[in-house]
């Protein structure tokens, strides 16, 4: 990879008052990075829009399409018992993110504000009984032709 002038990026970092934990952990990422061989302007563009998408456990695989319907935001009070839904792809981060987001699955209950999940997709863990915040949501509804 090209050489980074590390004088400028510390400049950078300083006048953006990066906190000195976060600014370490760039200045790491930085070295790993010019050690990578020379990469193509399309693959670099790839690797930045995934790398900080995976480090946050947010999907990037999208489900295979169906061309009759639609994924929307779930709104409370639009819930019934047996739609078909899923997880956003970034609800939640890291661990609970890599566990839950883009799951897909039927709502069994609601209770509270709660909508209860049960998955469909075939994925471990089994998420049997799950609540979710409606917020974190998408429900699957027909495409009006």
């Amino acid at each position: 990879m090209p050489e980074l002038n590390r004088e400028w990026v510390l400049e950078q970092l300083e006048q953006a008052k990066v906190k000195v934990a976060s600014a370490n952990t760039i200045l790491k990422l930085l070295d790993t990075w010019e050690e990578l061989p020379k990469l193509s302007a399309p693959v670099i563009k790839e690797v930045l829009e995934v790398l900080p998408r995976l480090i946050l456990g947010q999907v990037i695989a999208e489900e295979e399409s169906d061309d009759d319907y639609t994924w929307v935001d779930l709104q409370p009070g639009s819930i019934t018992v047996g739609d078909v839904v899923r997880v956003k792809a970034d609800a939640f981060t890291e661990k609970l993110g890599t566990i839950h987001n883009g799951r897909r699955g039927v709502v069994v209950g609601v209770r509270y504000g709660d909508v209860i999940f049960k998955d469909t997709d075939s994925k471990a863990p089994v998420l049997n009984g799950v609540h979710y915040s409606p917020y974190k949501l998408e429900k699957r509804i027909r495409k009006v032709k």
